[in-house]
């Protein structure tokens, strides 16, 4: 993965606190979700524990998170240690994932745009498959492959989008923004959407639908409707559901 987390981490941090964080990413991830009582949930690329510990919070009977940054699990552990909700994380790279112990839910926020290639894709799908119970779900929030507006569309949201190209493998590069205009960069990598559809099937995995992204209805009642339209007309992420077979 060519971005290093750990060098990044409290800014990344940081931008999860972005009002589409909360209005579009969080509402649209948790609406996939649906009710998580008795769940036992594993968070993939679970970078600082920030969904971790909603799922939890929102039902979960049990949660673990995996992210292969240490930077990012340490953070993890801080917060779980200031607010203790039994939470095990552990670091490990998804590509080669091994518990040794399935889920009734796996979730990720952003993992899938990191394989590089249909293999890596596949050996995601592989892992995911192979800790997940029979019937269990896997709901993600990703890059939208279909995403084609020019760089700058998002800035009013705190950050860009920027496909180098859209080869399979081309890379995406997010640029998050502070208020003092720094930024982060965040490398993802183009695949379409039937290259992920194909090596899911292959890895024991169907019923596989793609999500448009929503806005809130917190969002849609406090503030200008047309201050959201470019994220929800453009849908720049988009969500993930599938199921082992």
């Amino acid at each position: 993965m060519k971005t290093d987390y750990n060098n990044i981490a409290k800014e990344y941090q940081l931008s999860k606190l972005q009002p589409w964080r909360r209005h579009v990413e969080a509402y649209t991830f948790f609406k996939l979700a649906g009710d998580l009582s008795n769940m036992q949930v594993l968070d993939l690329a679970c970078g600082d524990g920030f969904y971790t510990r909603q799922l939890k919070l929102r039902g979960a009977a049990h949660v673990e998170g995996v992210d292969i940054s240490k930077e990012m699990i340490r953070l993890a552990e801080v917060s779980e240690t200031e607010t203790p909700l039994g939470i095990t994380y552990y670091i490990q790279n998804v590509l080669n994932l091994q518990l040794n112990k399935t889920y009734d839910l796996i979730t990720a926020s952003y993992l899938l745009n990191y394989a590089k290639s249909r293999e890596e894709l596949l050996q995601f799908s592989q892992a995911i498959s192979r800790h997940l119970n029979p019937g269990g779900r896997f709901i993600t929030i990703n890059s939208n492959p279909d995403y084609r507006s020019p760089v700058d569309t998002m800035f009013k949201y705190g950050f860009t989008r920027e496909n180098k190209n859209y080869d399979e493998g081309g890379e995406v590069i997010y640029r998050f923004y502070q208020d003092d205009g720094s930024h982060i960069e965040v490398v993802n990598y183009h695949l379409e959407k039937t290259t992920h559809e194909r090596t899911m099937t292959q890895s024991g995995l169907s019923n596989i639908k793609w999500h448009p992204v929503e806005l809130s209805p917190e969002a849609h009642n406090g503030s200008d409707n047309d201050f959201w339209q470019s994220i929800i007309n453009t849908q720049p992420i988009i969500g993930l559901t599938c199921e082992r077979s």
